[in-house]
């Protein structure tokens, strides 16, 4: 049985990693979502560029302020009470997104209250908000490493898109990332 989050979001998971053999109990009436949106899973196309930092992995700079963004409209504009989180694959997306959150004074004063945690999916296994945004950092310019990493690690995937209760908040190049090769 899955409690957790509502069956838009654990759908897929269910379908590729539990063979559909999850039984989705969660009690909807519990989700937090944001005032006039649906719960599920909302996809932001961005168009962005990946790159290699000098400490490794990967990031997109382009990709990480249209999270940011539609983060503070979240938090600051439609004044969401509910916890948030942010998840990626990759430690250096992670720094980029703290810096430009860093810079922003109202989604900063929002951090605790909000039980705000920006994370690697390493780090945010086993833990949960109302509303996830992931930002998985495929794009044009990533490179075979980073594809070779998230293929080859399903079930960090599997964690990042189902911390989320009410909620799941993708940013990513569509187009680039149906181009990966990757099924999921």
């Amino acid at each position: 049985d899955h409690h957790r989050s509502h069956a838009d979001i654990i759908e897929f998971s269910n379908r590729r990693f539990y063979g559909g053999k999850l039984r989705v109990a969660t009690p909807y009436d519990r989700l937090k979502r944001p005032r006039g949106q649906e719960a599920g899973v909302t996809w932001q196309n961005v168009t962005g560029h990946t790159t290699r930092p000098n400490q490794g992995g990967a990031q997109n700079e382009i990709e990480a302020r249209a999270l940011v963004d539609a983060l503070f409209d979240l938090l600051v504009t439609r004044h969401y009470e509910g916890s948030v989180g942010v998840v990626t694959p990759f430690r250096a997306q992670k720094q980029l997104i703290d810096t430009i959150i860093a810079q922003m004074p109202t989604i900063e004063e929002l951090r605790l209250r909000r039980e705000l945690l920006v994370e690697t999916v390493h780090r945010f296994q086993g833990d949960e908000r109302d509303v996830m945004f992931f930002s998985p950092v495929i794009s044009e310019g990533v490179t075979p490493g980073a594809l070779g990493f998230l293929r080859s690690n399903g079930n960090l995937f599997n964690v990042a898109i189902n911390r989320a209760r009410g909620l799941l908040h993708v940013v990513v190049d569509r187009m680039a990332a149906l181009a990966s090769g990757d099924d999921y």
